[in-house]
């Protein structure tokens, strides 16, 4: 077996590659000493280290590069930012990234396996022991990206519900070193304590003007999840001595798998390393991921996060649990800073906390209770197009897929009667059969039945179905009926529409349904692949045709596809002096390898895509070939935006919670109506896209909830319909009023309203008896 490549993506330089720096020594450390302790294996792991920069959009290029090379697993991105900069990448190539630091939650990514900890485990257990030593008056303080803003605003809900309060919150850029005049307002400010969610350079300084302006760790302590032993140890012991930080690893653990760690760094490294909490979490993360690749001898996303569910790990920081939702739980420690630049642990929750990231529990039932019908079920669904239930022998329902859900509208748990699929005999037809007499485990199947047409009478419109794509959109189903003319030939298609449009569905649906189905579908993006390489990306090269050529050379995308389909995505993008050579292989079906002169026939089917007008790109600014646009339009198929197709959002969001729900084994199936309103009122310029990642959102928020309700969608979201003041509104009164009725329609509950108006909820009553406004939300019964 070929060796296993896994890429690391630290910050090598860049304002956070103090910390980062020492989480690459820790993945080496781990990869090192897992070969050697098991000597012999029969395939071995090679490694390529990426220097991200502490930038998001070198993260992006060189997860890209790494992806397109065949790496399937990542390891780093210390940053939020730079983690989902690179989500794009891990979703189209499929792979995994071990991402080893704490984080600001808000996310359950199939293609992410989180190792650090999240705020239900750290920030929670920070703030109760901070409440309860020092005071309630916080002063926040960090850097302004990602997980500080987010971090921040969890725990000003924190420290609401301990009837605390934020006495001030400042953000800074990364790097940034001049606290002088933050330090003057953090006077004035007078906190009990200051929480700092500073990272890298800025750590140091902040520390260090604190200590300058005498101000007393005994009175007013520095709290942080992020300052470490290596900040420490930059900084100098005497500016940290006497500020605190949670974990769930410390070096100064007294335990005998940390002290092997501690030994084996310092030995690889020298006898001043340090190690610190994102460093123990590399160094797990990459031994559990190694562990599951060697059992499974498989480098598979899927297969090694199923296998790692609720697997136990020792870890220098004591025993771990891989959880459901791709985290893990973990003991958790509060430590102040010594002057030995150590942590003294001063408090412990001696027993495991869960990740809970979206402050919801998710808890898949055990695997192994799906065992017994899953492979049948998974087999049946990738070879029919019907609905399928599986049931229990009290007629539970375990598995629903989204086709049975829009017939039935049931979900997992819900009882489903033979009297309820009896209602349905004059539509569908129905087959029940058991698989499991032991278990009594039955398998519903559901099939609409054919229409006979009645003379005299218009057909009822219906759904229009091409491929995994149904519509009820009028205009849509035209486009769908040229696709499905366009599938069953050689001809070349391009397709038209917005981002997050659905191209690349419908490029693979043709593909899926034409005669080259059992052929490979290869798909490059052309905007998203430097201009120097795109052209090595779509020919391939030999070996030596240019500085950094891979030995042996490499076969180009238009090669890959051969027998099959070519999908180029953004054509509009594609350099102009590269175009005539595409021109010239779609013309020849020949393609030649840069640095070579033979001549290779290849048997390929090109669907082009781009969210551009070509035709002005053609008339006006002279960046694409006239030719080579006719050569591809032989088909063309519109895309239409998500916002002209209003009638399709209530079928793609139950697929979606379908599909979710399918993933995690539990969630709502159900949108509310007021919030299905909501969708349909939104413009979505992002469409489909947008759409997923907005039902997903709310798919984890209400996770243990019956349905989606307005309030499960971001507050953007929400507010982009509402309804501003009437211009009739000339006085105050009537203003007052307007606004009044306005928060509360958008709000929860009288108490959040009152949060919104600033106002308290007793004053809130009294206005809204005075204006009678009871009768404007009838619809929507408020909660205390």
């Amino acid at each position: 077996m070929e060796p296993v490549r896994i890429g690391f993506l630290f910050s090598l330089t860049g304002t956070t590659s103090l910390t980062e720096v020492g989480q690459y020594q820790a993945a080496l450390y781990a990869l090192n000493q897992f070969q050697y302790e098991r000597g012999n294996l029969d395939f071995t792991f090679t490694y390529e280290v990426r220097d991200i920069q502490s930038d998001p959009r070198e993260s992006y290029r060189h997860a890209l590069e790494m992806a397109q090379s065949g790496i399937k697993i990542f390891v780093g991105c210390y940053t939020s930012a730079c983690r989902k900069a690179v989500l794009p990448v891990l979703e189209a190539y499929d792979c995994l990234l071990v991402y080893p630091t704490l984080y600001e939650g808000q996310e359950i990514h199939p293609n992410v396996f989180y190792i650090g900890e999240v705020p239900n485990q750290q920030i929670t257990s920070l703030l109760q022991f901070m409440v309860q030593q020092f005071g309630r008056r916080v002063y926040l303080i960090g850097n302004d990206y990602i997980y500080p803003r987010y971090t921040n605003q969890q725990i000003r809900e924190m420290l609401q519900n301990m009837n605390g309060g934020v006495v001030g919150e400042q953000y800074v850029p990364l790097g940034y070193t001049q606290f002088v005049h933050l330090f003057q307002d953090i006077q004035l400010a007078s906190p009990h304590v200051i929480l700092s969610t500073l990272v890298g350079e800025s750590v140091l300084h902040f520390y260090r003007t604190y200590y300058e302006w005498g101000f007393n760790p005994e009175k007013m302590p520095i709290f942080s999840p992020i300052t470490t032993e290596l900040e420490i140890q930059s900084m100098g012991t005497k500016y940290a001595a006497g500020h605190y930080s949670c974990a769930s690893y410390f070096q100064s653990i007294d335990t005998v798998e940390n002290r092997m760690f501690v030994e084996g760094m310092r030995k690889l490294y020298g006898a001043n390393t340090v190690v610190s909490s994102v460093m123990a979490s590399t160094y797990s993360g990459v031994q559990m991921i190694l562990h599951a690749i060697v059992h499974l001898q498989s480098a598979g996303r899927k297969q090694i996060l199923n296998y790692l569910y609720r697997k136990s790990f020792s870890s220098p920081g004591g025993r771990i649990q891989v959880d459901s939702n791709h985290h893990i739980s973990r003991e958790v420690r509060i430590g102040r800073a010594n002057l030995d630049g150590q942590f003294s642990i001063i408090w412990s929750s001696k027993q495991p906390i869960p990740a809970k990231p979206l402050m919801t529990n998710m808890i898949l039932n055990e695997p192994k209770e799906e065992s017994i019908w899953k492979s049948v079920v998974e087999t049946l669904a990738q070879e029919i197009n019907h609905g399928i239930v599986v049931i229990d022998d009290d007629r539970t329902v375990l598995y629903v897929n989204s086709s049975a859900f829009s017939i039935l509208r049931a979900q997992k748990g819900d009882l489903l009667e033979e009297d309820h699929l009896q209602e349905l005999v004059s539509t569908y037809e129905w087959v029940e059969r058991w698989i499991d007499d032991d278990r009594r485990v039955g398998i519903i199947l559901l099939k609409k039945k054919e229409q006979v047409p009645t003379l005299g009478k218009k057909p009822l419109v219906e759904e229009y179905q091409f491929g995994r794509i149904v519509t009820w959109s009028r205009s849509f189903q035209k486009e769908l009926h040229v696709a499905k003319i366009a599938s069953q030939s050689d001809a070349n298609v391009l397709i038209l529409g917005e981002t997050g449009s659905g191209k690349e569905v419908m490029a693979r649906t043709i593909h899926e349904q034409s005669p080259r189905c059992k052929g490979p579908f290869v798909a490059l993006n052309a905007g998203a692949i430097p201009r120097e390489l795109i052209s090595s990306e779509l020919f391939g090269y030999v070996e030596g045709a240019f500085t950094g050529s891979r030995r042996g050379g490499s076969i180009g995308k238009l090669e890959a596809a051969d027998g099959g389909t070519l999908f180029l995505d953004e054509i509009g993008e594609m350099p102009f002096e590269l175009q005539v050579s595409l021109l010239r292989v779609l013309e020849e079906r020949k393609v030649v390898r840069i640095g070579e002169n033979r001549e290779r026939l290849i048997n390929v089917r090109v669907i082009a895509a781009t969210n551009r007008n070509l035709k002005e790109q053609i008339a006006y600014q002279g960046t694409f070939r006239s030719d080579l646009y006719y050569r591809l339009n032989v088909f063309t198929i519109h895309a239409p935006p998500l916002r002209q197709r209003i009638e399709d959002i209530e079928y793609l969001s139950a697929q979606f919670l379908n599909q979710m729900q399918q993933h995690y084994g539990k969630g709502p199936l159900l949108i509310s109506r007021s919030a299905l309103k909501v969708l349909q009122e939104h413009p979505w310029p992002g469409n489909v896209r947008e759409l997923r990642n907005i039902i997903e959102r709310a798919f984890h928020l209400a996770i243990d909830e019956p349905e989606i309700l307005p309030r499960h969608f971001p507050e953007d979201l929400q507010h982009s319909n509402r309804v501003d003041l009437k211009p009739s509104a000339v006085n105050l009164r009537e203003i007052e009023k307007q606004l009044i009725e306005q928060v509360l329609h958008e709000s929860s509950s009288v108490s959040e309203a009152a949060r919104k108006l600033g106002i308290t909820r007793s004053t809130l009553y009294r206005k809204m008896s005075q204006w009678n406004i009871y009768k404007v939300n009838k619809s929507r019964p408020f909660q205390n």
